[in-house]
């Protein structure tokens, strides 16, 4: 039976039963009576995916398994209460001493200091394993296909928190379990697949979405709160996708198919086939199937977090074109596909090699990046820019979007994704690629640009950006440089917004490291590395604007206390701005801070 909690419910101390009970208890030293265990309520932050879609669990389940790993004081800890290094379940009516069996109370040191507590849930397709401080466990099923009740099944839960507190009166508290494994989707759209919206091909359907060779054994240390994938040992398996609508999603000339499933958080190569079944030409009646393959390369799955694979299809020549969150891929030719288009993300051509959307005549299949589809302007995987980002992928779709802008479009009301990380030299040793800017002619860059937490490196010559605009934003976007960069890294002039950027590694620049000159806003900014000019932006005309940045050189050792300062200035910006997208600092000790959104 479905809940959507489980309360923890402890004996009360009556008598001594070991080791640690037999220890004369302090005035304050409180046993805990309840915990209350309860999965994440923001389904959607943690697992990337429609709600409709029922994708992972928002409730446990008859016969979960609730296991604490570690709990302990962590303010002036007294060792006899700490219980890291033994594992302890519940089975619905009291707590169990995984290791021995026996039978045990859990105390409060008091009930005014926070705890650490780990733990997970243990679904009824794992079986875990102890050793050395880790806890093995494997994706057990390769069949997806069941649905939602198969990956419920499958779907760990974990908990890590130093900070929990008891609630009133000091004996109980609330334990907050989220996903652990990432949820895999992959999308694959045949709109315009069809001739005509009378044809027989709209009656195509995909099916037996397959992604191949992903590695199934994980471990979890007791100190952290992700799942890992080892090297050693490792299991492959072929897993099989969950097609919620078999029909697709749309009609006519747009169908899309999406398929769902889970994986182990890990990077690597994503090999995948799946069945397209279409109307026989020569048969009236009778069907034809064909295998599609490829390899999707470098994909980064997270914990607890979705990926997204996109794949598109192009009836004439049988083209596919791939998309993926967080990292480039490859494309993998088999007798079924045809040629298949693969774009370098080194920067090896010339501004003339690539096209803009005003060219006459422009289609999908000619396209470098963007053409002209009736009154729409779409990328060559369909994207507006609007109900969905443009998408960069390569180098040279980076060339063709600072040539929309030179020509005259300024993007105003657009988003930008980059995809993939962009490198201007194919060696650390080369700085033969000058790069001039996007806006370097009569037109600021007006839109707005998501880095997706991606590099652009080695860069030389101009900033990336020549001018921004008053409406144009640049978010989470990483650079490195070689030889000389000229009026700042990111921008030469800023008059709209740039939030959680940075330079890495060291940098030799005519004016400011990130910016040259700065009109606007300037937040959650940094550069990380030795500089000539050991400034962040160059002439600040903003300087009030420019809140919650540093440069390395500003501080011998970066505290705790200067990353909650600097958190602080963020959150009265937030206060005053309340459209802008919220970043905070995560303090890590022995490094710099990093950026996280809130």
């Amino acid at each position: 039976m479905k809940t959507k909690y489980i309360l923890l419910s402890l004996l009360l101390l009556l008598s001594a039963c070991n080791a640690i009970d037999d220890i004369d208890t302090p005035d304050a030293a409180l046993e805990i009576k309840g915990i209350v265990a309860t999965i994440d309520g923001n389904m959607p932050l943690t697992r990337a995916v429609d709600a409709a879609s029922g994708i992972g669990r928002s409730a446990f389940v008859e016969n979960d398994v609730i296991v604490f790993t570690k709990i302990e004081r962590t303010n002036q800890r007294l060792e006899e209460f700490s219980y890291s290094g033994i594992q302890y379940s519940y089975d619905g009516q009291s707590w169990n001493r995984m290791a021995d069996g026996q039978k045990e109370k859990i105390y409060w040191s008091d009930g005014e200091s926070s705890h650490t507590f780990i733990g997970y849930c243990q679904p009824q397709k794992y079986t875990w394993t102890l050793s050395e401080g880790l806890y093995y466990g494997q994706l057990g099923t390769t069949d997806f296909s069941a649905g939602s009740s198969a990956m419920a099944a499958e779907d760990v839960l974990i908990t890590y928190s130093d900070t929990t507190k008891a609630e009133t009166g000091g004996l109980t508290t609330k334990v907050y379990f989220t996903h652990a494994l990432s949820n895999v989707r992959v999308v694959v759209d045949i709109k315009g697949y069809a001739s005509n919206s009378s044809a027989k091909d709209i009656e195509t359907k995909v099916s037996d979405m397959i992604i191949e060779s992903q590695p199934t054994k994980f471990t979890w240390n007791t100190l952290g709160s992700s799942l890992s994938v080892p090297t050693d040992n490792q299991i492959t398996k072929d897993l099989k996708l969950w097609c919620q609508k078999e029909d697709g999603d749309g009609s006519g000339q747009n169908i899309t198919f999406t398929f769902y499933g889970l994986n182990t958080p890990h990077n690597g190569d994503v090999p995948f086939k799946f069945t397209v079944t279409y109307p026989d030409p020569q048969n009236a009646g009778s069907k034809l199937s064909n295998t599609y393959k490829g390899t999707f390369s470098g994909v980064n799955f997270k914990s607890g977090m979705c990926t997204t694979l996109r794949i598109s299809l192009n009836h004439e020549g049988e083209q596919m074109t791939m998309g993926v969150e967080y990292s480039d891929w490859n494309y993998v030719a088999t007798p079924d596909l045809g040629a298949l288009r693969k774009k370098s993300t080194y920067m090896d051509i010339s501004i003339d090699s690539v096209t803009i959307h005003t060219m006459d005549g422009l289609s999908a299949d000619d396209a470098t990046w963007l053409y002209k589809k009736g009154n729409d302007i779409l990328d060559i995987y369909g994207n507006d820019g609007e109900n969905t980002p443009y998408r960069i992928t390569s180098a040279a779709q980076m060339l063709s979007f600072a040539k929309e802008v030179y020509s005259g479009y300024d993007f105003s009301g657009k988003t930008i994704r980059l995809d993939a990380d962009i490198t201007m030299q194919k060696s650390a040793t080369k700085n033969d690629y000058s790069w001039d800017g996007i806006g370097t002619g009569s037109v600021a860059f007006n839109g707005t640009f998501l880095g997706g937490d991606r590099y652009i490196n080695r860069l030389q010559g101009g900033p990336l950006f020549s001018s921004l605009g008053a409406n144009a934003c640049v978010e989470q976007l990483y650079i490195t440089t070689t030889g000389t960069v000229t009026n700042g890294a990111l921008a030469g002039t800023n008059n709209g917004v740039i939030g959680a950027c940075k330079v890495i590694d060291e940098v030799e620049t005519t004016s400011g490291v990130l910016v040259g000159t700065n009109n606007g806003t300037i937040y959650a900014c940094s550069h990380t590395g030795a500089a000539n000019d050991a400034k962040l932006v160059g002439t600040n005309n903003a300087q009030d604007k420019t809140i919650g940045c540093y440069v390395a050189s500003d501080y011998s050792a970066i505290t705790s206390a200067i990353v909650d300062n600097m958190n602080k200035d963020l959150n009265g910006l937030y206060e005053v701005n309340t459209t802008l997208t919220q970043y905070e600092y995560v303090y890590s000790a022995g490094s710099y801070p990093t950026v996280k959104k809130k």
